[in-house]
């Protein structure tokens, strides 16, 4: 067989038959994990529906024992004590309710999680994410939170003035017609909140979960894209989810890498958000003097209405960033994630 005369063919065929492996691999992985799911969720719902067999039955028992209890109080010729035996069985049945209920509503929570979970995994269709260990040297990723808005067009021209590319982490409340624009520019869109109010998305995990697939269905309702790239509200390093859930930015941070998503804290602060209306020369110059001494930084901006400094002073940043070497890229799944200390 001549093709196997020329090494660069053998080598080729050896490339294709890695690919289609790899393919076949994840694709059984998918498969595995899929059948994961619709076995837990079965289990589950077997054991909640012979729960709630059970709370049926407490239930009738409940009301046999009310009638008797009410038959007795007409009934003079029955004893105390037996009043006494049947109010302590109707107080067993009623303590027996009370477990039975919480037991369910547990099992129903957890059932919901479970196919929360399955639901992000499908909609990203991705696998656990390993980000970077290492980050890029010279590599600037500028992102801008909390928007789109009415600034947003006016960063991108600017972006596209100096031919560098941006992350934005979007909200749901924000001006999402402007999301297939920053598509369109070759930017990259992160999700960051549904609605970012910290009481709502911290509660617990099913809520959170919850806030993600909310904002995830809005982009890629609007643009196509099932983004995987994620910012926690406050970072990772919040200590305000501890006022709702203890623990939970511990197990988010493994939680939804498992999931497909890659998250991204920051190294560099651009101050925009001190106070109301931070004047651009201090915002630039917050950026240019704490890029000093790293090799990659990751710099948090904000992209709201009233971010106007921000965009004045954009400019600024990128020329004083380039003299010092940087160049300006967009957050991929892979890239480090410039994650700080976890606080909760």
């Amino acid at each position: 067989m001549g093709i196997f005369k020329r090494k660069s063919n053998i080598v080729f065929l050896f490339i294709i038959f890695l690919l289609v492996a790899a393919l076949a691999g994840v694709s059984y992985f998918a498969y595995l994990k899929n059948n994961d799911y619709k076995a837990a969720s079965k289990e589950l719902t077997t054991i909640q529906e012979e729960n709630e067999s059970e709370l049926a039955k407490v239930e009738k028992r409940i009301e046999e024992l009310e009638s008797e209890i009410a038959e007795l109080e007409t009934n003079s010729d029955i004893s105390e004590q037996e009043k006494a035996e049947l109010n302590s069985q109707l107080q067993s049945a009623l303590e027996e309710k009370a477990r039975l209920e919480k037991e369910n509503s547990s099992l129903k929570s957890e059932n919901s999680l479970l196919l929360r979970r399955k639901a992000l995994q499908d909609a990203i269709r991705l696998n656990a994410v390993k980000q970077s260990d290492t980050a890029k040297s010279g590599v600037c990723y500028l992102t801008f939170d909390d928007g789109p808005s009415d600034n947003t067009l006016k960063i991108l021209d600017i972006l596209d003035t100096y031919n560098a590319k941006a992350t934005f982490f979007v909200v749901g409340t924000a001006k999402t017609q402007y999301l297939p624009k920053i598509a369109a520019k070759g930017h990259a869109i992160g999700l960051h909140s549904t609605s970012h109010k910290y009481n709502v998305i911290y509660d617990d995990i099913e809520s959170y979960l919850t806030d993600v697939q909310g904002i995830s269905d809005i982009v890629y309702k609007k643009t196509g894209i099932r983004s995987n790239l994620l910012r926690f509200p406050g970072g990772s390093s919040n200590v305000i989810s501890k006022n709702y859930c203890e623990g939970l930015m511990t197990d988010l941070t493994k939680r939804m890498p498992n999931l497909g998503y890659a998250y991204f804290d920051w190294n560099v602060v651009s101050g925009d958000a001190d106070a109301a209306s931070v004047p651009a020369a201090t915002i630039a110059n917050n950026v240019l003097t704490r890029a000093k001494g790293k090799k990659s930084i990751c710099v948090l901006m904000h992209d709201t209405s009233a971010k106007n400094t921000t965009v004045e002073a954009l400019p600024a940043i990128l020329e004083g960033l380039s003299k010092m070497g940087f160049r300006f890229e967009k957050l991929t799944a892979e890239t480090f994630g410039f994650h700080q200390n976890l606080n909760n």
